[in-house]
């Protein structure tokens, strides 16, 4: 025995005035404006919170400087720890406002888990620049104020922070080199030891005295107070060239004062042997042509 049953129409007057006496209840309006009002106080909490918090790190850092200027720690690890602490701080400050905001923490374990599987695969680059960061500050292989060259730029050290490098060049610009990038590469750092060869090469004219050239070039280094006295400074022959003879001019500096004598000895170089009445040559070429040739050009 079936029984057949009747939808009933549906009824929009009822609906619309069961929202309106649930609107305009009392106990609703009650508890909605609680809540409101509780989410703002938890709102104007996390900013006090992340403010506060980023007051104290900015206070904290500058103690970090001083430990650092006093030597207690490498200055280069103190400009690493000061990057760690920085983006450190503000993560765990985000991750407390959002608990505050009443987020739960197994959803915020998850959040984090697939929020760092994807920011691993898609920053997987930038992780190579956190573990060379590493690299870097353990195995100091430079410092902070280190004259360096690295991927063909010349320069001191500047900052290390956790994913790049800043090199201040001699020219007053700050380059960022990504940190995998330096730990792939050739490094050459001049503050490793501390005396430093000066290399220059200098053309004379092929008619000149080549003992009075080389004689004059080595008095320039030996009467500097600023070169080592041993090894001596010397000079020999690089290259016989097309327009000149190239002199080599060898000495030993100490690192603090290479760039000073490199260019004191430049200054030096064209009066000195002017004095000895060595020319430095300017490119040339002969250029020899047939009696045929020159013949058609006359006509």
């Amino acid at each position: 025995m079936s029984v057949a049953v009747q939808n009933e129409p549906y009824n929009a007057g009822g609906f619309l005035q069961d929202l309106y006496d649930t609107m305009t209840n009392h106990n609703y309006l009650v508890n909605v404006t609680a809540g409101w009002i509780h989410f703002f106080l938890r709102v104007i909490a996390c900013i006090i919170l992340y403010y506060i918090g980023i007051k104290i790190v900015k206070k904290m850092l500058p103690l970090l400087n001083t430990v650092t200027n006093k030597k207690t720690i490498n200055s280069s690890l103190g400009s690493f720890l000061k990057s760690m602490i920085n983006i450190g701080t503000r993560g765990v400050l985000i991750t407390l406002c959002l608990l505050i905001l009443g987020v739960k923490e197994s959803s915020l374990i998850a959040f984090f888990g697939t929020l760092g599987i994807g920011v691993g695969l898609a920053l997987k680059d930038n992780l190579s620049n956190l573990a060379a960061g590493i690299i870097i500050v353990t195995f100091n292989t430079y410092k902070v104020g280190d004259e360096v060259r690295i991927a063909d730029e010349m320069g001191y050290i500047h900052s290390i922070d956790i994913f790049f490098t800043a090199i201040k060049t001699h020219n007053d610009d700050i380059i960022m080199i990504p940190n995998g990038m330096i730990v792939s590469n050739k490094v050459i750092n001049y503050n490793m030891t501390p005396y430093r060869r000066l290399k220059l090469i200098i053309g004379v004219d092929y008619n000149c005295d080549l003992k009075v050239a080389r004689e004059t070039l080595e008095n320039i280094l030996k009467r500097n107070p600023l070169v080592r006295k041993d090894p001596v400074p010397y000079t020999h022959v690089d290259e016989y060239a097309d327009s000149s003879i190239n002199i080599a001019l060898k000495g030993w500096v100490a690192n603090e004062h290479y760039w000073t004598v490199y260019k004191q000895t430049l200054n030096e170089i064209k009066d000195a042997l002017d004095g000895a009445n060595v020319n430095i040559p300017f490119p040339q070429m002969d250029l020899h042509l047939d009696k045929e040739v020159v013949e058609q050009l006359k006509r």
